[in-house]
């Protein structure tokens, strides 16, 4: 009999395989479609992608990004790959901006969309970025993807862990194998709320990093050295008047939007 990480492993290569196609389909058609979530994480850090499988990263489900006014060449395009959803789904997490999807043949397989943006517990406005990459979101994005959260879970650290490990940092970078800062620096200078949790949630990252065994001390050095470069280029950058202001308030007023 097949034990639980048999079958999870059995799940996590059909996610890849069908986001995968999922994204060759959508470039045939033309469809600005971009992966994010864990599986655009594994596909954009090919040296390292075995960390993730000995720090024991499942996959769960296939999440994409896309542009509502693409959203009918979408849908036409999951009910040709025989995807389903229910109304009544779609009206729950509607307020989320998101769409949901299961593969018909194998309900385990579940595709979210987000629509312009990601509404979670700080928004991640993709506007004008979903075309700089061809089947992922841009490096930056990931990255803020994960450093929104505010209750960071083991799952997102590895993820973010691993991106860094694989990728250098910049304040400013056309190179599309570096991770850009300057629209995270941006608004960083201007929005006290989103700055609080990402710097908060990079010390996090760097305290739990000291502590993964699978992970080498030359390569905990490599991502300590470009968390500690991002949290100064924080700390340097000139805060706006309202940035001030908020920081006054500080964690008094929630600071994040909740999400069920």
């Amino acid at each position: 009999m097949e034990n639980s990480q048999e079958r999870h492993d059995d799940l996590d290569k059909k996610l890849v395989i069908e986001a995968e196609k999922i994204v060759r389909k959508a470039e045939e058609e033309n469809i600005v479609l971009r992966l994010m979530g864990s599986i655009a994480f594994r596909l954009h850090c090919p040296r390292y992608v075995h960390y993730l499988d000995s720090l024991t990263r499942t996959l769960t489900d296939v999440d994409f990004a896309s542009y509502s006014s693409e959203r009918s060449k979408v849908e036409n395009l999951l009910e040709k790959l025989e995807y389903t959803t229910q109304s009544y789904v779609q009206v729950a997490i509607a307020t989320l901006g998101r769409s949901t999807y299961w593969k018909k043949d194998d309900t385990r397989i579940k595709v979210d969309i987000f629509w312009d943006k990601l509404k979670m517990n700080h928004d991640i406005d993709f506007s004008g970025r979903l075309e700089l990459e061809k089947s992922t979101l841009p490096l930056s994005e990931l990255l803020q993807e994960k450093l929104q959260i505010v209750r960071l879970n083991m799952k997102d650290v590895k993820d973010t862990v691993v991106l860094l490990l694989e990728h250098d940092v910049a304040e400013k970078s056309t190179d599309r194998e570096i991770v850009d800062l300057s629209l995270i620096i941006e608004r960083v200078s201007k929005d006290w709320c989103y700055y609080y949790t990402f710097s908060k949630n990079l010390k996090a990252i760097q305290d739990i990093l000291r502590e993964l065994e699978t992970l080498p001390n030359e390569e905990k050095s490599i991502v300590n050295d470009r968390i500690v470069r991002i949290l100064d280029a924080f700390e340097r950058v000139p805060k706006s008047l309202g940035w001030k202001a908020r920081a006054k308030i500080g964690t008094r007023k929630k600071w994040y939007n909740e999400v069920e």
